[in-house]
């Protein structure tokens, strides 16, 4: 690493901040249901941008965007199905009003490692999820841990951080209550709403398996690759495809 001037160290602690910041407020767009402006607010407008989840990777503007929209679809599906088995509290609510209702994500990112490229174009991250959410059925609420990675590439654009290339991987995602070591096949039944069994995500771009959700018998699997120091993007890995 080259040697900065007390000015340009400040202005990377500057930059440190803004990172962590950016992950921050994903988890917090998580936690008041605002998946759907998640791309808009975070991600860089170029064209190779690339999300990874444990199924594949959604490759480019559109695939990445729509698979945040459709977070926002299924959440507000779920909200229209609580309305519906509580109309004497909810009916007549907008949907902006409606939105969110019944529906829980609590997923903070901590443990970040941050490296910026010594030419300041651009940055890596690595930053654990512990959380939980919840899925709507006719039985109620079903609540599920979620235990997992997300590791990033960021770009610098106007002056302001963006991620470029992100995997956001999935090692425990089960149902509270059950041993981490079960296959979602093993889940104890619970019935869906009508009105959520066409609900599908859009599938990734380019099908991969990145990532399997923990089973007793599953090998050990890595977390992704911690970030190191580097000078420029070109010396060094990238967490897109």
């Amino acid at each position: 690493m080259k040697n900065l001037h007390p000015d340009a160290m400040l202005e990377r602690l500057e930059w440190r901040r803004d990172i962590r910041n950016l992950m921050g407020r994903i988890s917090a767009d998580y936690s008041v249901r605002e998946e759907g402006q998640i791309y808009a607010r975070y991600w860089s407008r170029r064209e190779d941008v690339c999300l990874g989840v444990n199924e594949g990777w959604y490759v480019g503007p559109d695939a990445v965007a729509d698979y945040y929209q459709a977070l926002d679809e299924e959440i507000m599906l779920s909200a229209k199905c609580v309305q519906k088995d509580f109309p004497e509290k909810l009916e007549g609510l907008t949907d902006e009003a409606l939105k969110g209702v019944g529906v829980m994500s609590y997923i903070p990112v901590d443990s970040h490692v941050i490296e910026i490229a010594d030419d300041g174009q651009t940055a890596k991250g690595l930053f654990n999820i512990r959380g939980s959410y919840n899925r709507i059925t006719t039985s109620g609420p079903i609540a599920y841990w979620l235990f997992g990675w997300a590791a990033a590439d960021f770009i610098l654009e106007d002056g302001q951080w963006k991620i470029w290339h992100m995997q956001w991987l999935r090692n425990v995602d089960v149902q509270c209550g059950t041993p981490f070591g079960q296959t979602p096949e093993q889940f104890p039944e619970v019935e869906a709403y009508a009105d959520m069994a066409d609900f599908r995500m859009p599938e990734p771009t380019v099908k991969a398996v990145l990532m399997e959700n923990y089973y007793t018998d599953r090998p050990f699997t890595k977390s992704p690759k911690v970030p190191e120091p580097y000078e420029t993007f070109a010396d060094t890995f990238s967490y897109g495809m």
